[in-house]
């Protein structure tokens, strides 16, 4: 929602205007009762003027309605009571009705006055409430520190009619220009002198303040954040010798609120940040167990297979030298799946994680994960439904297939032998989920959620005692760095369905 244009003040005229508008409107109100005295009785004659002071009074000031009150006091007495053309009066019926007729005119100008001034400034507070709701909605639809400024000056700069421009002072960069509109000026030294004091001092400095008077903007503080404060920097359009109070209210309320968001922003970037971390301090602890832990096992069983055919080697059956051999080529093959783990995952950097994101097919992803698991199961029954047309996600697409993978193998090492693995893809409004569906023996309810712990096993559970150890917990790790989920639900014929859900971005042709 727009906030609605800046309501003009009513009509005012200034010193000699106002007077003369006042004289004019006492001279048509002379005229017309002159014209209606042959049918009105006096008395009757003095509600014309009383008009007069009315519209004069909703019209202009309050010194100005007493004149034009005065000025309609002294022509009624001396044109319509008795004696006329004097300012005597005989008649204690006329005293009292001038008398009246002066003091229901002040009343009634005055009523009239603070009316017309009332109904002014709720239409400022109007104008002030609607802006400050715009702003509000305008600055809660942003989601980082940038679109925050960006945003927020330029609903200043519209709202208040103003060149808006938003700086920083940083100790190691000076003074830096944040955001601006209508465009970027060049601030002179003066100006740049009220910025310094305004930041170091946290008051407003510039035009109108008792600091530094010779720069033409008006600066505003905004809060501190880390060794660098933030500026605003105003220049009001048709603020001449005096500013206008209405718009410099409302400056400093939104340069308020504009500050809150910001600082709303910067802890939302902070939050996202720490999650983040944590994601990678969970995903680095994983590793650093799945080195300790699984690759343990492939290797004891390799260096005896190793051993054994290193000293029996002629006393072996041929049967026995083969059994061996091929132990140590399994083992070999599971050892080699577990470092394509740990590179995959070192690729997600130190620190923080970064992902090489790339437009993919959904549909390649699960049949690339199939092909693989049925290269180390050869004897798994996988089926698959997938959608007939393409269905583009902006991932990494080896840490997506390695995360299907690693569910694939577990739902392999559950399911019987006469049992298939089902995997389906569906896009689900603005997701994507994968279901694998296997036929073991199921996940007890009160146990689903901590299966993506590290290590965490269950008796009957997908992780079999030949598990991967990197597991779900690590799926879980490699789906959430994408922004997406990974949960585990009681299958409607047995087993588990393990659910990949992924966000679906906009095509790389819509978001252009």
């Amino acid at each position: 929602m727009a906030a609605s244009s800046r309501p003009q003040p009513l009509p005012r005229w200034r010193a000699s205007g106002e007077y003369l508008f006042a004289t004019t409107v006492a001279l048509l109100g002379f005229g017309l009762a002159f014209v209606a005295q042959n049918s009105l009785s006096v008395a009757n004659l003095s509600l014309v003027f009383l008009t007069v002071v009315l519209v004069v009074a909703a019209r202009t000031r309050m010194t100005v309605a007493v004149y034009t009150a005065l000025l309609c006091f002294v022509g009624y007495n001396f044109f319509f009571t008795q004696p006329r053309y004097t300012l005597a009066i005989t008649h204690p019926d006329d005293l009292l009705a001038v008398v009246l007729f002066l003091l229901v005119a002040l009343v009634c100008s005055r009523l009239a006055t603070r009316l017309a001034s009332q109904v002014e400034s709720l239409r400022m507070a109007q104008w002030h409430a609607r802006a400050m709701l715009a702003l509000g909605k305008q600055l809660a639809a942003c989601a980082s520190v940038a679109a925050v400024r960006v945003e927020g000056v330029r609903a200043m700069a519209d709202t208040l009619d103003a060149r808006v421009v938003l700086l920083a002072t940083e100790p190691a960069h000076g003074l830096t220009t944040l955001a601006a509109h209508p465009e970027p000026v060049d601030l002179t030294e003066s100006d740049r002198e009220a910025v310094a004091w305004s930041a170091a001092h946290r008051q407003p400095a510039g035009r109108h303040t008792a600091r530094h008077l010779r720069s033409t903007w008006w600066m505003l503080p905004l809060d501190a954040v880390a060794d660098a404060t933030e500026v605003l920097a105003l220049a009001l359009a048709d603020e001449h010798d005096a500013p206008d109070e209405a718009r410099r209210e409302l400056a400093q309320a939104m340069a308020a609120d504009l500050a809150r968001a910001l600082e709303r922003a910067r802890l939302a970037e902070a939050l996202e940040q720490a999650r983040v971390q944590g994601e990678t301090e969970r995903l680095r602890s994983a590793l650093l167990s799945s080195v300790s832990h699984d690759l343990r096992s492939p290797l004891a069983a390799m260096i005896g297979a190793a051993g054994t055919l290193a000293t029996y080697d002629a006393q072996l059956p041929a049967d026995d030298r083969r059994q061996l051999m091929e132990s140590i080529l399994d083992e070999g093959q599971r050892l080699d799946r577990y470092i394509q783990n740990l590179l995959d995952m070192t690729r997600l950097g130190h620190g923080t994680l970064t992902l090489h994101r790339d437009w993919v097919d959904a549909g390649e992803i699960v049949l690339a994960a199939v092909a693989r698991v049925r290269k180390f199961h050869p004897r798994l029954r996988v089926s698959t439904d997938l959608p007939a047309g393409t269905v583009l996600l902006y991932v990494h697409p080896a840490l997506i297939g390695q995360a299907l993978f690693n569910i694939l193998e577990n739902a392999a090492q559950v399911s019987p032998p006469e049992a298939s693995v089902r995997v389906e893809l569906e896009v689900s409004g603005e997701q994507v989920e994968i279901r694998v569906i296997d036929r073991g023996p199921g996940i007890p309810e009160d146990e689903r959620a901590r299966i993506f712990d590290t290590f965490y096993s269950v008796s009957r559970g997908d992780r079999g005692r030949k598990g991967t150890g990197l597991g779900l917990s690590i799926c879980r790790g490699m789906v959430g760095a994408h922004g997406g989920s990974v949960e585990a639900a009681a299958g409607e014929e047995g087993g588990t369905i393990l659910r990949v859900r992924l966000p679906l971005p906009p095509t790389p042709e819509s978001a252009a």
